[in-house]
């Protein structure tokens, strides 16, 4: 046997004994991360995520690759070693030293809302020829809210900035004790903490204090995802751009409201990406914590049934739901769902049908039959 096929037989088995080795070792000590800069961010906005590679130990890794399968509404910035497959599939490549620790930042704009679980992540190993490869996944807790994003005053419908204006002059109105307007005689059954002393002692006779009016603090929000009645299909893209220029309005109203000292709370037929059995009510509370509430399940909202619309509303009616605007952000409205409407009325509520649409969201009050004109 010449020395050169000697050689061929060496230098194979060779290369078999490393594979086999890289096989058994590649992720011995080997650390993995994946951070955000950020946890929540809105729409169009951009965040740095970071990847960490520590290889601790004293064997080097030839070649490793991190894929991960990301949705294309999250758009990565043109980068060295990144390399984006039709927008979904994100791959890159490192070459570890022994005891070596790598950190990659790329830049992501954050097109559309919703949760992105990018926690997981399949690493690949392989030998110095690759002859062989080795791979596994690797977690982290890089998870991300996409906030819709709040419109400005110009892009709000007419109608919605009408409501707003309005709010101080709707049906549920009360004295706001801080606001006060003027004085007046005294009548019988005005409360003797209104009265007021001094321009008594100044008149000789007893005076009370006025009141401006204010809207009672409660507002709700009922979001119905289906664009017509007993919908079972798929929505159309038009379809999908009235819903989501419909969320981003409800976000805008939950924010004026709780910027306003005004408890707002969130119903829906939709589910949630994150919580697929949990329904969306969220009942009224005015504090920031309840904002991001509203938020995170607008982000997590999935255009899937999780009840029917009727449903929905028969629980605010089950609830004994009271004193609270409520507004129902539908693109249909029948016989069915006024008659829910007309028993939260009757319950001492004002309930407003807005029906979506992207352009121009047409914004009309429901009445009772006997009150129209």
């Amino acid at each position: 046997m010449t020395a050169a096929i000697w050689l061929i037989i060496i230098v194979g088995a060779l290369a078999i004994l490393q594979s086999k080795y890289y096989a058994k070792v590649s992720f011995r000590h080997l650390h993995y991360e994946r951070k955000l800069s950020r946890k929540a961010v809105f729409e169009g906005e951009t965040l740095e995520l970071q990847e960490i590679i520590a290889n601790r130990k004293l064997t080097p890794l030839p070649w490793l690759r991190v894929e991960s399968k990301l949705s294309p509404w999250l758009r990565f910035r043109s980068q060295e070693n990144l390399e984006i497959m039709d927008d979904r599939f994100h791959r890159s490549v490192f070459y570890l030293r022994p005891y070596s620790r790598i950190t990659r930042r790329y830049s992501v704009k954050c097109i559309r809302r919703g949760y992105y679980d990018l926690s997981i992540t399949t690493l690949t190993a392989g030998d110095l020829f690759g002859l062989n490869s080795v791979s596994q996944e690797a977690h982290s807790d890089a998870k991300l809210f996409v906030y819709p994003s709040l419109l400005g005053e110009d892009q709000l419908p007419d109608e919605a900035l009408r409501w707003q204006g309005d709010v101080s002059v709707r049906r549920w109105i009360f004295p706001d004790p801080i606001l006060i307007n003027g004085i007046r005689g005294y009548q019988i059954g005005d409360s003797r903490k209104d009265i007021h002393w001094r321009a008594s002692a100044r008149t000789g006779t007893l005076q009370v204090k006025t009141h401006d009016y204010t809207v009672f603090p409660r507002l709700l929000l009922v979001f119905n995802i289906d664009p017509e009645d007993n919908f079972w299909g798929q929505l159309t893209a038009q379809q999908m751009e009235e819903m989501e220029y419909g969320i981003r309005t409800v976000a805008t109203l939950c924010n004026w409201a709780i910027v306003n000292g005004m408890e707002v709370g969130l119903y829906s037929n939709a589910s949630i990406s994150y919580a697929p059995d949990v329904p969306i009510d969220i009942e009224p509370a005015c504090n920031a914590a309840q904002m991001n509430h509203i938020l995170e399940t607008l982000a997590g909202l999935k255009f899937k049934e999780h009840e029917s619309i009727y449903r929905t509303m028969e629980k605010l009616v089950e609830n004994d739901t009271s004193e609270t605007d409520i507004l129902v952000f539908s693109t249909f409205w029948n016989a069915s769902l006024d008659s829910r409407a007309q028993e939260l009325r009757r319950k001492g509520n004002s309930v407003t049908h807005i029906t979506l649409r992207k352009e121009a969201i047409h914004f009309e009050e429901t009445v009772d039959a006997a009150d129209a004109v």
